[in-house]
């Protein structure tokens, strides 16, 4: 009985904990998907596959394939979100200063605002823009 206890106890631990994790993180990896995302929670948004990139690259920022952005205005403020997507990691690590430098610049509230790099990916917006780009 003790030992089907434990199992139990550790097993119901364990869920809780791939719960946690699933629910930090960033937005999603498809730019496709976050764009759903942030529709569905009633954001503006859009993909740009043109002008954004443009104006990264005139930020000697290199390889960004698409930008996904999004604003919704509620009672407490303005939520955002813009995450930029490279072709691969090693460009989205060699943005990474630039993007930060331009990201703090624009901040609207710093204490709610997140700035953060994933895999080929680099975004930044206030905390809720990013939950619900996920």
């Amino acid at each position: 009985m003790k030992k089907t206890l434990r199992i139990l106890a550790l097993s119901i631990v364990l869920v809780t904990l791939v719960a946690a994790f699933a629910s930090c993180g960033g937005p999603a990896k498809d730019p496709a998907d976050a764009l759903a995302a942030l529709k569905k929670n009633d954001y503006i948004a859009a993909e740009d596959k043109v002008i954004l990139p443009l104006t990264f690259n005139a930020m000697n920022v290199q390889k960004v394939e698409t930008v996904v952005s999004g604003t919704k205005v509620t009672e407490e403020g303005t939520e955002h979100i813009t995450v930029v997507y490279f072709e691969d990691k090693a460009a989205a690590n060699d943005a990474w200063e630039k993007i930060e430098k331009y990201a703090k610049e624009n901040a609207k509230n710093e204490s709610d605002w997140v700035v953060k790099k994933s895999g080929a990916m680099i975004y930044f917006g206030t905390a809720a823009g990013v939950k619900a780009a996920k």
